[in-house]
């Protein structure tokens, strides 16, 4: 059943072959698609450790808005079964089956479909009804798990973006907010890369 949701995907490539990525299952080579800035190559390895920290192999998770896909391409080397999701995936010939082009505010994912659901540097970028959504498509007492520029340094964050020595902003940043602000239940937060806060929360039903 932890499988459904991502095998049912599967026919929705545009081709058999995928160009994306290489085929080793290991992080080899993974650096070429994390954020091209020193600053953001490094914030990237963080925030794959506080997810490693936090889910396991017989999780079903959603990356949602998962950028070019990096952290679900980490993830599934190290046998995690993950699908991700964003609608301005970068244009290419095709995508791998567990990476859709897809809008966060109607996922067209069945209900109660994952045991965990990551948003990396993506809650400030959606209106708050996105909640209703991953409260549907989550399970009950699912985690979510959420990483977001602190409100107070939002104007270092777009500043060093503009200078390209960190990650590019790409779209606005329209719901900035802070850890107890996510009507979820908080299970722990803290301080990332300074700049940032991470939200560890369980949704319960």
């Amino acid at each position: 059943m932890c499988t459904s949701v991502i095998d049912r995907h599967a026919s929705e490539t545009s081709c058999d072959t995928v160009p994306i990525f290489s085929d080793p299952a290991n992080l080899e080579g993974l650096e070429d698609l994390f954020d091209m800035s020193l600053l953001g190559k490094i914030a990237d390895w963080k925030r794959l450790e506080l997810i490693l920290s936090q889910i396991s192999r017989n999780m079903t998770i959603l990356d949602l808005g998962c950028g070019n896909g990096w952290l679900v391409e980490a993830l599934r080397r190290m046998g995690f079964n993950i699908i991700g999701i964003d609608p301005n995936l970068p244009p290419l010939e095709c995508y791998p089956s567990y990476l859709l082009k897809r809008n966060a505010y109607e996922t067209g994912f069945p209900d109660d479909s994952f045991d965990c659901i990551v948003l990396l540097e993506t809650i400030e970028h959606l209106e708050p009804r996105v909640y209703v959504e991953i409260r549907r498509i989550i399970r009950d007492r699912g985690k979510l798990i959420i990483t977001t520029h602190k409100k107070r340094w939002n104007w270092l964050i777009e500043t060093l973006s503009l200078m390209r020595l960190a990650d590019s902003l790409g779209t606005p940043h329209i719901n900035l907010v802070e850890p107890s602000q996510i009507p979820f239940q908080l299970q722990e937060s803290g301080s990332f890369m300074y700049l940032e806060w991470y939200g560890i929360y369980k949704v319960i039903k």
